[in-house]
């Protein structure tokens, strides 16, 4: 096991998870209209979801590395979409001119919400097959190494969203001032952008700072 590779994939897993997407905005909404407490059941789900879906597809792509073709189309079709995302969380709206309030049920949301909503997120599909070609190969070999993976991306993911709700009113206040809107969001996405370039042209980055 490359445990520097393991930290460097920690820190993608940090981006990912902590950066505006389904569910950090949906908890961040819920969060400021429910409260941080009556959000754990929605965030509980999510946990259960993270976990199930990393280890299914960990499992699924075992073919997808021994087909380099397959794996380098899910590498740069995933880098191009995640330079899609970063431009669209660069230029995101203030959280007041979106539409993610109507996604809030008066009725807090529970954990079958949270568990299902992974399975429908783009966002976790393309990031998890990521994770679990591109990142795993850099990381190790085994099984073990898909279940070491999808367990700290669910502690890493949790951990998120449990912020994103404690601080839902604090980040809509953010959010919704247009100057402080535009730097964060811009930020975010160039981060983003960082992480796509990286994924796709890993080694010829790691060649020049070498």
């Amino acid at each position: 096991m490359d445990w520097t590779e393991f930290a460097i994939t920690v820190g993608f897993m940090f981006l990912m998870c902590w950066s505006p997407g389904p569910n950090t905005m949906l908890c961040a909404a819920h969060g400021n209209r429910h409260g941080w407490f009556r959000t754990m059941p929605l965030e509980a789900g999510m946990a259960v979801g993270f976990f199930t879906v990393a280890v299914l597809i960990g499992a699924a792509v075992e073919f997808v590395v021994n087909n380099q073709a397959t794996l380098d189309a899910v590498k740069y079709l995933g880098a191009a979409f995640m330079l899609y995302l970063a431009y669209h969380i660069a230029k995101a709206p203030p959280i007041g001119e979106s539409d993610g309030d109507e996604r809030v049920e008066d009725k807090p949301l529970g954990p079958v919400t949270g568990f299902l909503l992974q399975f429908v997120n783009p966002k976790s599909w393309v990031y998890f097959v990521l994770l679990m070609t591109e990142y795993a190969n850099r990381v190790g070999e085994g099984f073990e190494i898909v279940i070491l993976l999808a367990g700290t991306t669910t502690i890493v993911g949790i951990i998120s969203v449990l912020f994103w709700s404690g601080a839902g009113a604090m980040l809509r206040r953010v959010f919704a001032d247009p100057t402080s809107a535009a730097r964060v969001n811009l930020a975010l996405g160039s981060l983003v952008a960082i992480v796509a370039l990286d994924i796709a042209f890993h080694e010829q980055i790691v060649g020049l700072l070498g």
